[in-house]
């Protein structure tokens, strides 16, 4: 039987703690802070990233180059294993399945299986998660890429900001829609759906945006009652509050399905996300199956 290593990457939100249980390796992604590169995990962490980005003029992520994911897939054969099963965000977000997949080619000796979660952040958090939970019952890969698609389908992702200041200065909207959404006090609020980030709605006020977010997401697990998750995120410390308000109506109203052993995650922001988000993001993310999958 061959060693196995299981391998994520930072856009999947990994936590110490499902890095811990499942002896993961990570794939860092490089996050670019005024001109000097960070990788994600390795040498930057969340404390050092919220307490710099608010002094930096320009930021934004790149993924490792062909020959960081060569040399890290080399360095796991070299360890003794034959085969790596390598999960990551998006590859309508990233360019990292990509780049992996040319050095999935290029390594000799380990048997490199690329999985794809078509998410990103708490999102691509629980679909990571339910793949590793396949594998450990001893799902293969190919079995996994079946029921893929209804995996993907469990997960619902919801994310806003109460500022569009740092959307402006990472350019994912000019300054003419900030002064608009400024004045007219509209927060937007977005979501994953085919893989990439999408609007949802425009809430007049922020308060609108918590019970939005809290309808939405209840909607969405009320007709899915198996395997239950919740991730709630924010960025900023002082946005701690907004995810706090969020959770507090999502719950409340979770209270009418009497469900039981929800498990729920809190968490901030990785810069891998955050440098797309803006670190003023808050958000709630759900996992929940119509019926068990695997």
């Amino acid at each position: 039987m061959p060693k196995r290593m299981l391998m994520i990457d930072t856009g999947c939100a990994p936590t110490t703690e499902i890095v811990s249980k499942y002896n993961l390796d990570v794939m860092s992604i490089k996050v670019i802070l005024d001109g000097k590169e960070y990788w994600d995990w390795k040498n930057l962490d969340m404390d050092q990233y919220y307490g710099m980005i608010d002094k930096v003029e320009e930021f934004n992520t790149n993924p490792p180059t062909l020959w960081d994911i060569y040399d890290q897939y080399e360095a796991i054969r070299d360890k003794g294993y034959d085969e790596l099963i390598d999960i990551h965000l998006s590859a309508k977000m990233s360019d990292t399945v990509k780049i992996c997949d040319r050095a999935r080619q290029m390594v000799k000796g380990l048997d490199v299986k690329i999985i794809d979660t078509g998410n990103v952040s708490a999102g691509a958090y629980f679909i990571a998660e339910k793949i590793l939970c396949l594998l450990e019952k001893g799902k293969t890969v190919t079995e996994i890429n079946t029921l893929l698609p209804e995996i993907q389908k469990s997960t619902y992702i919801q994310f806003s900001v109460p500022t569009v200041k740092y959307l402006v200065k990472n350019g994912r909207i000019g300054k003419a829609q900030a002064f608009a959404a400024l004045v007219m006090n509209i927060k937007p609020i977005l979501g994953v759906e085919k893989g990439v980030v999408i609007p949802i709605s425009k809430e007049k006020g922020i308060d609108k945006v918590f019970t939005r977010i809290a309808e939405n997401a209840y909607k969405f697990i009320k007709k899915r009652p198996f395997n239950n998750r919740i991730y709630m995120m924010y960025g900023f410390d002082s946005t701690r509050q907004y995810m706090e308000k969020t959770a507090a109506v999502f719950m409340e109203k979770l209270k009418e399905l009497n469900l039981k052993d929800v498990e729920i995650i809190r968490g901030r922001a990785m810069p891998t996300v955050a440098c797309h988000s803006g670190p003023e993001v808050f958000g709630l993310a759900v996992y929940a199956e119509k019926k068990p999958i695997g």
